[in-house]
């Protein structure tokens, strides 16, 4: 049998054991999340832009609805105005039981822009001002926004036509598309994007600009 101060003295033992192997370590400092950079605010217009869009892509052929969609979807995406109208183009009887190329659209819309005193506007309403921002975007194969390796040769051709009328800067595309199959296909487009404010931080920014005038009225 133990005597009282050996059985303290284990008693003792066994509490320092277990402090100091069930403790847990302070933890580690995570590194913060990565955010997508995005510029300051600065003075933009609304500036319209028409685009005849040919698509003449080997491996898929879209309905009239199926291009449309696709290619209204892209614009939103990238800060086109809401109103933007899309027409498309050879959807006749004719052309469908003919099995042709995909139809073609003619695209009507609006993007931020910056201001140049030399423009005049198309119409009114035209140019109007808007504050935006150049946001970074990537257009890739993304099963959430409706995009696989069969629309390589669309994306290819939005780059071309479309993507290139808008405000972007660092832009940078990886395309590869092989005709009649999707193995080896592959599309990459970045950069950054002149893009509208949301319509929050346009009424706050609109509320603070008014509160400055207000301040220096005499």
């Amino acid at each position: 049998m133990w005597g009282a101060s050996a059985r303290a003295a284990v008693c003792m033992g066994v509490a320092f054991v277990a402090s100091h192997v069930y403790a847990a370590p302070p933890a580690a400092p995570q590194p913060a999340t990565s955010v997508p950079t995005v510029g300051n605010p600065i003075a933009a217009v609304w500036r319209e832009r028409h685009v005849d869009f040919v698509y003449l892509g080997r491996t898929v052929r879209y309905s009239c609805d199926g291009l449309r969609d696709k290619v209204r979807a892209l614009l939103l995406d990238l800060g086109a105005r809401r109103d933007l109208k899309i027409a498309a183009i050879g959807c006749d009887a004719d052309r469908l039981r003919k099995n042709s190329a995909s139809p073609s659209l003619s695209i009507t819309f609006s993007a931020p822009a910056l201001p140049n005193p030399a423009a005049k506007p198309l119409h009114e309403g035209d140019l109007a001002a808007t504050d935006a921002r150049f946001e970074t975007f990537t257009i890739t194969s993304d099963a959430f926004r409706n995009l696989g390796l069969g629309d390589c040769e669309l994306v290819e051709e939005f780059t071309r036509q479309i993507l290139s009328k808008l405000v972007t800067r660092d832009l940078r595309h990886d395309i590869t598309c092989v005709p009649y199959q999707l193995s080896g296909s592959r599309f990459l487009v970045k950069g950054e994007i002149l893009r509208p404010l949301p319509p929050a931080e346009q009424a706050a920014g609109q509320q603070r600009a008014a509160g400055r005038q207000n301040t220096r009225a005499p």
